[in-house]
């Protein structure tokens, strides 16, 4: 019986130490497919284990052209005018030479900057002298279209143009009554023509007015203070502050009515 196995194993045993022979004779060696890849793989490995190194660049040959056949290539181009000329150098004045009789270019330089100056200064005064003027000039004072200065002397010439009633004021306040019932006669002669009751004029005189509101509703009234009016002002007559206030509502009512 161990005879029949031994048998039946002994040629098992023998071809498994001759495998075991062909394996240790040869070494084990990776198959790869493209030879290629298996060169760059090999290349990239030295890479990454040592630092890479530029191969040595081979000089440059010079080779020569020759004039007509440079000429040819350029067709006739100059570059050599390209370069840009060296500035001058500027040239001393010899110490011996005469200098010259008159800068005429630094003298009309130097005469505007003046005039430029002598003008600011002048706009300046100017403005200077308006503004004190303007200071200066009474608060109330009062000019006409024309240009005249509105006075008490003219005031009958100017009645539209002018604030009566501030005069009215200045007159009641420095107790002047007669000057004040002048003031309240041209105020009637004022608003009868702004109501289109009188055409006014500085050239008429009363009488014209009178005969212009004769058949008028208030003919009678304005006659009345037309009379007082002339009493007081052109009759030198003085008037007392006890006159003035029988004489004052007589014109105020007037006003009123006339609206």
């Amino acid at each position: 019986m161990n005879r029949l196995v031994f048998l039946f194993l002994f040629p098992v045993m023998l071809f498994a130490q001759s495998e075991e022979i062909r394996e240790d004779s040869f070494p084990e060696m990776e198959v790869v497919a493209d030879p290629a890849q298996a060169e760059a793989e090999t290349t990239e490995g030295e890479y990454e284990s040592a630092p890479y190194k530029a191969p040595p660049l081979e000089p440059l040959a010079l080779r020569e052209v020759k004039s007509d056949k440079w000429d040819e290539a350029t067709g006739g181009l100059d570059y050599s005018k390209d370069v840009p000329k060296p500035p001058k150098e500027r040239k001393k004045r010899d110490p011996k030479e005469p200098s010259p009789s008159f800068d005429w270019t630094g003298f009309t330089q130097g005469l505007g900057s003046f005039l430029q100056v002598l003008a600011v200064i002048f706009a300046l005064a100017i403005i200077s002298y308006g503004i004190y003027w303007m200071m200066q000039a009474p608060r109330n004072r009062r000019v006409s279209r024309d240009g005249t200065e509105i006075t008490l002397a003219n005031l009958d010439e100017y009645i539209h143009e002018t604030d009566l009633d501030r005069f009215l004021r200045e007159a009641l306040a420095a107790s002047n009554w007669p000057l004040a019932v002048r003031l309240y006669f041209l105020q009637t002669i004022k608003q009868l023509s702004e109501k289109e009751a009188i055409v006014w004029s500085k050239e008429k005189t009363n009488r014209d007015y009178l005969r212009e509101m004769r058949g008028h509703r208030l003919g009678t009234q304005f006659r009345d203070a037309t009379r007082q009016y002339e009493r007081v002002w052109y009759g030198n007559q003085s008037l007392s502050a006890e006159e003035f206030a029988r004489v004052e509502p007589e014109f105020k009512a007037l006003l009123g009515e006339i609206g």
